[in-house]
């Protein structure tokens, strides 16, 4: 895996476009469309009976439990067919996330393909809730095809969810596809841009699941659930410093790195144990500004869950604060203890901010 400066800073794919109020548009195309489809999806969805569909919602729970506390303890505060949901679309992008981590034991080609794979599936499954023949890849070299356990649960997810659309599943792939090798866009747009492809989707994937608010559409939320998906990953990257430069990727915007007076390879090399000083948190503090506006769009049942995870991840950056942002030898992170002292106080900022 090339861990040089040159090859961090590389960004030779064309800049696509940021996400728009347009997807809103086509998601309402798709909920008229899926009342017609409803036959052919029905009778495609019984090929899976109930008992694996549950089954691989399980698997789903517990994928996300081992990949992210936080992110479990927050879905665990939705309803039950909500959390199950959400649960599952998390285990399908983590996957992608396993397809490029992969890629550091074996070449980037290999990984590409594997993705290319994944996007056939998830094409197949789009055209298969509205009508078409749902043909499946055949298994990729992880042995993840069509009968995965976070396949099978996306696949109900999408019947079941009115508005979903495939643009913000398949924009991570272009992301992810980006990410091989470890070449992050180094600043500005194409920074965040990155961080929309990676994990922005992330709230317009899940927010067809959650609903909105009577009074508000799709299109008026997109903005902060984008927001919040930026600022959740930016606290991972400050977070997760230490641990991605032992794996010799990073993922910091090389214009902060610079600034702080630095080089890609002094944090890769482990000479240095600040990584950057507070210009990072400071752009994730203001995603997250922007991102509390979208609480009051939300349904009532959906605001704690959401309220939780981006407090709990505002706790994460003030340990990393705390730690002097030694983010190379320590790991900030909230203990189980912690998140339950919160909830009274999320619940309070839950209501309050949805009356701002």
């Amino acid at each position: 895996m090339a861990s040089s400066a040159t090859a961090l800073a590389a960004t030779t794919a064309a800049p696509r476009r940021a996400p728009s109020r347009s997807i809103a548009a086509r998601a309402s195309a798709r909920r008229a469309s899926s009342a017609r489809a409803s036959s052919s999806s029905s009778s495609s969805s019984s090929s899976i009976d109930d008992a694996a569909v549950a089954a691989a919602y399980d698997a789903c729970a517990a994928a996300t439990r081992a990949s992210s506390a936080t992110f479990y303890f927050a879905t665990a505060l939705m309803r039950p067919t909500q959390r199950e949901r959400v649960r599952a679309i998390y285990a399908w992008c983590r996957a992608l996330d396993e397809v490029v981590d992969g890629a550091e034991t074996r070449s980037p080609a290999d990984a590409r393909r594997e993705l290319d794979a994944i996007e056939r599936r998830l094409r197949a499954l789009f055209d298969d809730d509205d009508g078409g023949d749902g043909a499946s890849s055949p298994p990729s070299s992880s042995g993840s095809s069509s009968s995965s356990p976070e396949t099978i649960a996306l696949a109900d997810t999408i019947r079941a969810t009115d508005g979903m659309s495939p643009e913000p599943f398949l924009d991570m792939i272009a992301g992810m596809r980006s990410d091989l090798p470890a070449a992050v866009p180094s600043s500005g747009a194409f920074y965040t841009l990155y961080c929309y492809d990676v994990a922005g989707t992330v709230g317009l994937m899940t927010l067809p699941v959650m609903g909105v608010a009577e009074g508000y559409g799709l299109d008026d939320a997109i903005p902060p659930g984008v927001e919040l998906g930026i600022a959740l990953q930016l606290v991972n990257v400050l977070r997760d410093v230490g641990e991605d430069a032992k794996r010799g990727r990073l993922y910091l915007p090389l214009d902060a790195v610079h600034a702080a007076g630095l080089t890609a390879e002094e944090i890769l090399s482990g000479a240095v144990v600040n990584a950057v000083d507070g210009s990072v948190d400071a752009r994730a503090e203001a995603h997250f500004a922007r991102a509390r506006v979208g609480i009051k769009m939300l349904p009532p049942a959906a605001r704690l869950p959401v309220t939780a995870a981006g407090e709990i991840y505002g706790a994460l950056l003030n340990k990393v604060r705390a730690n002097g942002y030694d983010n190379i030898t320590r790991r900030a992170y909230t203990t189980t203890g912690e998140k339950l002292r919160a909830l009274p106080g999320l619940a309070a900022r839950a209501w309050f901010g949805s009356r701002a």
